[in-house]
């Protein structure tokens, strides 16, 4: 017999025997049978070299669905709970839709500026990681946060610019209703 071929025969009858051992390690956990005692197991079946069988596995059972701990919120003063349904009732009515608002100078400059906040907030952040690591002498991760501290000011500036030409926009406009 060649090499390879005595390599996969003995990886097979492994394979096999793992999945032995681990289908009576399930079942003897299943079944309440003591585990101080390793389990007994018959002799591996001899494998001839033209009859190869695919490795077997365990079955897989499903985990026992979890019940999620319920979440109690006690009602606020105004809270009216919904009136349970009466068969051959008409359903209740919906609440109505409130309509988007429309995406005016102002509404984009507002959100822009918020976006900007946000990323200030994140580069001061980076900035400190960036000092930690350099104390510590990672300079691998001090690499990591210069390129993405670099990203995020372009990001920043591009950020205020739209926001100055948001800020004539919304001076031009109307006011609100």
């Amino acid at each position: 017999m060649r090499r390879r071929e005595r390599v996969m025969l003995l990886g097979g009858a492994g394979l096999v025997v793992a999945g032995v051992l681990a289908v009576a390690l399930l079942t003897s956990q299943e079944t309440g049978a003591p585990t101080d005692r390793p389990p007994e197991l018959p002799s591996p079946p001899r494998v001839v070299a033209t009859e190869v069988a695919p490795p077997r596995t365990a079955p897989v059972r499903p985990a026992a669905p979890r019940t999620p701990e319920a979440t109690v919120v006690p009602p606020a003063p105004g809270d009216v709970p919904p009136e349970p349904e009466v068969e051959g009732a008409p359903p209740q009515p919906n609440d109505p839709i409130v309509e988007e608002l429309p995406q005016t100078a102002r509404w984009k400059l507002e959100k822009t500026e918020h976006v900007a906040s946000l990323l200030g907030r994140d580069v001061a952040r980076l900035e400190g990681e960036k000092q930690e690591a350099r104390a510590r002498g990672d300079t691998v991760r001090v690499e990591q946060v210069e390129a993405l501290l670099q990203r995020h000011r372009v990001r920043l500036e591009e950020l205020r610019e739209e926001a100055r030409s948001l800020t004539e926009a919304a001076r031009n406009e109307p006011p609100e209703p």
